[in-house]
């Protein structure tokens, strides 16, 4: 028998383990072979059984998803409901569900949505062939929850938000942005991130100060992050800080910090001393892309921590100071995309300084000062500046050296951010300087700025603050970025012999029978796109179609396909699975899943 000859038996939805490997994933996050333009991918497929193939046949439709629960917020609503299907289709509008969302969870949050207008909802089960179950209905009413107690609330409903003279984004260079959101984001804030576990924080320009009262100020946030594997950190620091290092909080710090992986969320209150935190109740996994409402509340009698308007935590770390910078940090994975409807603040009043618009920093380490920037007249309107960096270093000494930089040939030291920061290797040091009006120019690029050191040293972030009288400057609007676009779902191959069992990664199966189990599942949290279907290929020869869009765009599912390998040779093969979707936007991606047969 012709070894490309293959016998394909459709089997029901168990995917068994033993997975060989995936040597390439493009569903996954990575574009898939380019498409020729001339030819452009399918919408649809039909279905195809080379000789010999058996290709899976679709049964009944999938059972309506039940105990659908719908729960009103501002400007959204969070649906949740029971149900075995691999996927869903959920529909909503104000007078009739003219729109729709593919997903694989059975849990959604819709956003952007106007308060006081009822929205119908509907959610439809997909099965693996895209066929539709009856669907289960509601309705909900989006409606404003007021913010009581707060003094300052910033609910980033602007479209140039954020506000540039209330805070400023700290990142890694290229690593994260932070725009105002489209389309089902709007009236929000959206930070998106390019850089694994590299935080991301907006910084607020109004000191946080502490009042005469039992309890002494408050900070919360509305938000998404941490996400389904990343952290939350809420930072009150007592010193001119842009970034604060995970393992090395200046001293005074209190720390929120909210950290979801493996199904889990914990949550603790950290300083730079090791404070316990006692756990009121226990925080349920958090659903993706859900908003929650996190609350640092300082009392005179220690620290509460508040989800959602319930106590959660509390610590008896009490502030040592009086005045100090407030952080809202995130980190995760690659691709990381968060919201915040609101950040606010309960506690003295304060005002942000002036804000002038300043260059950005070049800065680098280096035993001579570089050149730039030097004998230009100061910028109009500026008397001095502050400037702010951490510092990432190998140096094993106790404490940290003295430290000098040069800034447009006019050289000024540098001091801790926070009076008794601990210098560790590792861990970013931050510092700053108070720069004269000399040092500062009308510059037509960036400020260059050498930390004059010998030492095994960069710098991870650098910002500069200028003193003065802020000209008439008009603001602009950025281009947010609108809601994710949708991904195919992720492909996930196992090869078992023909008993079934798990193949070694690696090891060779027999000629004959090669069980290869086959499971398409969507990213936690992110919308999915329709599917058209997939196609099987065996050392580049098409074997099977199998349409999945049946009764629509089919989302995700599990296969069992068996090939008889009997008239295969001994050596490497691979078998292609690739994915159609049914938008012309959606590219095709495709996944290779190598096995060995044996002599």
């Amino acid at each position: 028998m012709d070894r490309r000859r293959i016998a394909l038996i459709a089997a029901g939805v168990v995917l068994f383990g033993g997975v060989v490997g995936v040597l390439r994933t493009a569903g996954a996050g990575e574009p898939g072979p380019p498409t020729p333009t001339s030819a452009p991918p399918p919408t649809s497929l039909a279905p195809f059984a080379a000789e010999g193939v058996l290709v899976p046949n679709a049964g009944a439709p999938p059972e309506a998803p039940h105990d659908l629960v719908v729960t009103a917020g501002s400007r959204r609503l969070q649906l949740r409901w029971a149900g075995g299907a691999p996927g869903y289709e959920v529909r909503w509008g104000v007078d009739r569900a003219d729109r729709s969302r593919l997903v694989t969870r059975s849990a959604i949050q819709l956003d952007g949505l106007e308060d006081e207008r009822s929205h119908v909802v509907e959610v439809y089960a997909v099965d693996a062939f895209g066929q539709r179950s009856a669907p289960a209905r509601s309705s909900g009413t989006p409606h404003d929850r007021p913010l009581g107690g707060y003094a300052s609330v910033d609910r980033f409903d602007r479209d140039d938000s954020p506000d540039p003279t209330r805070w400023r984004l700290v990142s890694r260079p290229n690593c994260a942005r932070v725009t105002p959101g489209r389309d089902d984001d709007g009236r929000r804030l959206v930070l998106t991130s390019n850089c694994a576990a590299a935080p991301a924080t907006l910084r607020a320009r109004t000191p946080f100060v502490l009042r005469d009262a039992d309890e002494l100020g408050r900070f919360a946030v509305e938000t998404d992050a941490p996400g389904s594997d990343g952290e939350l950190a809420l930072d009150l620091v007592p010193g001119p800080v842009s970034v604060v290092g995970g393992d090395g909080l200046p001293p005074g710090t209190v720390r929120l910090l909210v950290e979801t992986g493996n199904g889990t969320t914990s949550v603790r209150v950290r300083t730079s001393a090791d404070v316990p935190t006692e756990v009121v109740r226990e925080v349920p996994a958090l659903d993706p892309g859900f908003t929650h409402r996190w609350e640092l509340a300082l009392r005179r009698d220690g620290a509460r921590v508040l989800l959602d308007g319930e106590l959660v935590a509390t610590s008896p770390v009490v502030p040592t100071w009086s005045e100090a910078t407030a952080l809202v940090s995130v980190s995760g994975p690659t691709g990381q995309r968060v919201a915040f409807d609101l950040v606010a603040v309960d506690a003295a009043p304060a005002s942000p300084p002036p804000l002038l618009p300043a260059p950005a920093v070049e800065a680098a380490v280096a035993a001579q000062p570089r050149r730039g920037g030097a004998g230009e007249p100061p910028l109009p309107g500026v008397t001095g500046g502050q400037l702010r960096m951490a510092l990432l270093h190998t140096d094993a000494a106790p404490e940290a050296p003295a430290l000098t930089a040069s800034v447009a040939g006019v050289e000024v030291p540098l001091r801790p951010a926070v009076p008794g920061t601990p210098w560790r290797a590792g861990v970013a040091y931050p510092v700053v300087a108070d720069l004269p009006v000399e040092a500062l120019g009308t510059m037509s690029g960036d400020l260059v700025v050498t930390v004059l050191s010998g030492l095994r040293m960069q710098v991870t972030h650098a910002e500069l603050e200028l003193r003065g009288t802020p000209p008439s400057v008009a603001r602009t609007t950025a281009a947010g970025p609108g809601a994710p676009g949708p991904e195919l779902a992720r492909v996930d191959g196992a090869v078992l012999d023909a008993g079934g069992r798990a193949v070694a990664p690696g090891a060779a199966v027999r000629p004959g029978r090669l069980v290869f189990d086959l499971a398409l599942s969507g990213r936690s949290g992110a919308p999915v796109a329709g599917l058209a279907g997939f196609s099987v290929r065996v050392d580049d020869r098409q074997v099977a179609v199998v349409p999945t869009d049946r009764g629509g765009p089919g989302i995700a599912g599990r296969y069992r396909l068996a090939l008889n390998t009997s008239g295969f040779s001994a050596g490497p093969h691979m078998i292609e699975v690739r994915l159609f979707g049914t938008s012309g936007e959606t590219r095709p991606t495709s996944a290779f899943i190598p096995f060995f047969i044996g002599r």
